[in-house]
């Protein structure tokens, strides 16, 4: 966001972009009305282009909250944990978060997206603090090496991410919080995760699992 020209005031662009964010994760994206989030702040529409000169640029700030957040649940959920449990625990992370914010969930990965090295990284932490993860286990022998491990992990993720996908569309267990609702969906998932997880780390695990 470029606040050059702009009111000096970090304080409210930081809270139009939590209330964006909050309506994003109750409402939906392609529902999102700027009108909305100036009525919840107290201020004019037009306030808030002083701040991001579109809805698109507002979208795009929207969505690299929703990353960082995303990432903080999988270290939140790592926390404690050592050796192979690190990878488990990031997995579950992982599919819990999607589904308790599957409108989060497909701004970040449903939206046309242009490219942006400013922003790639940051939205790409979570990946990269999980290939690190394992490349470390790797190095300390707790799992076979590989030459192959960028396609080893971008694999378990794609896995993760089209449970989530399934699930918050509907095409899994029919329609989140009507046919099932968003605990029993993460217990379900999270299940499913766990069974792969064994299943992944009985052929790359040293000593198996």
């Amino acid at each position: 966001m470029n606040m050059a020209a702009r009111p000096a005031n970090p304080a409210l662009a930081v809270d139009i972009l939590r209330v964006t964010t909050d309506l994003i994760d109750e409402k939906g994206f392609e529902s999102l009305k700027l009108r909305e989030v100036a009525e919840k702040l107290g201020i004019s529409a037009t306030t808030i282009y002083l701040y991001y000169k579109d809805k698109d640029e507002l979208l795009d700030a929207a969505v690299d909250r929703a990353f960082d957040w995303f990432a903080d649940s999988q270290e939140k959920a790592e926390a404690g944990v050592s050796g192979v449990d690190i990878l488990k625990a990031r997995a579950r992370g992982y599919v819990s978060w999607g589904v308790e914010h599957p409108n989060l969930y497909r701004l970040m990965f449903e939206r046309p997206q242009g490219y942006s090295p400013d922003r790639s990284g940051s939205r790409r932490r979570s990946y990269y603090r999980y290939l690190e993860s394992v490349k470390s286990l790797m190095a300390e022998g707790v799992l076979l090496p590989s030459e192959s491990v960028e396609e080893i992990v971008s694999l378990s993720w794609a896995m993760n991410h089209g449970l989530v996908s399934l699930i918050i569309s509907g095409r899994m267990f029919g329609t989140l919080g009507q046919a099932i609702s968003t605990e029993e969906a993460k217990r379900r998932i999270v299940h499913m995760v766990d069974a792969s997880m064994e299943q992944w780390l009985r052929a790359w695990a040293v000593d198996g699992v």
